[in-house]
């Protein structure tokens, strides 16, 4: 794990604070992969709503400029087979199919949690990063044994709900042929084992894909104070792509995954938010959590 200055909550909302001043005008459209925060018109961005006193804005991250018609029409034509990535697309640090994996397509967001039904598994994300059940969804990964990149048609969107906070989280299939690629262990963090059902405070740790901040993938902390039936609520470091990401508390349960910024002040000290891990599994619909098998 490479270092990083843990900020305090009053520069974090600062930093926040900074990014609502920067405006752009016009249109505006998902920020695009390598995009600095700074260069963000948060109230732009589309999916922005209303939240409290403020509002939620969801960190979903444009799909890359790499990612052609072109190639994309090549990967959507070859479900569960991998298609070796262009030359300017970055490395992912995951290897396989796994919590905090690199989704591509249909916007730059990251995978969460394994879960199981029967002799199926699927995997995580948040709901708005996809559109529509059936829409399917293309990673960024490693291939297990291999040693470059590849594009890879998982599967299709199974269950999803965009509810904003505390109900945001959708569930894509994993083709059978991909299983032997599949980990129900978190990138660098480690976990999940169980889920959390507590109500805190906890320190939670993440692993995504957040533009500037976790490009390529890094694990970030923060301290949790704020626990809801459906949502969670955490200091720390999260942007554009870090939706979806997987979020367990320090004993690695589960706790949920992350899903926007808040700017409330009825959220304070927290301003990165989730979905509860309880209340995806009722989205999932008899779907189960898959622990990590390293779990004691």
């Amino acid at each position: 794990m490479r270092p990083m200055r843990r900020a305090t909550v009053g520069t974090a909302l600062a930093m926040v604070a900074a990014l609502f001043i920067t405006a752009t005008a016009g249109a505006w459209t998902a920020p695009p992969v390598g995009t600095a925060p700074g260069a963000v018109d948060l109230r732009s961005v589309p999916g922005v709503v209303p939240h409290g006193d403020g509002f939620a804005v969801p960190m979903r991250g444009a799909t890359p400029s790499w990612y052609t018609a072109e190639l994309a029409a090549e990967v959507l034509a070859r479900p569960g087979r991998p298609v070796a990535a262009p030359i300017d697309a970055p490395f992912p640090s995951v290897v396989g199919i796994r919590p905090g994996a690199w989704m591509i397509s249909p916007a730059g967001c990251t995978m969460n949690f394994v879960f199981s039904k029967g002799g199926s598994v699927a995997i995580g994300t948040a709901g708005h990063c996809v559109d529509k059940v059936g829409q399917p969804v293309v990673l960024l990964t490693v291939a297990p044994g291999g040693s470059n990149p590849v594009l890879v048609n998982v599967g299709s969107v199974l269950a999803r709900r965009d509810g904003g906070v505390g109900d945001d989280f959708a569930l894509v299939s994993i083709a059978p042929a991909l299983r032997t690629w599949v980990s129900a262990t978190t990138a660098l963090v480690g976990g999940p084992c169980g889920a959390y059902s507590g109500s805190g405070p906890e320190t939670v740790w993440h692993y995504g894909h957040g533009l500037a901040i976790g490009t390529g993938g890094t694990p970030r902390a923060g301290v949790s104070l704020n626990w809801k039936a459906g949502a969670y609520g955490w200091d720390g470091l999260a942007i554009f792509g870090d939706s979806g990401s997987p979020v367990r508390v320090t004993a690695l349960p589960a706790a949920g995954n992350l899903t926007h910024l808040v700017v409330d002040t009825r959220w304070l000290p927290s301003f990165i938010v989730g979905t509860r891990i309880g209340k995806m599994l009722k989205i999932a619909k008899g779907w189960s959590l898959l622990s990590s098998p390293l779990c004691p």
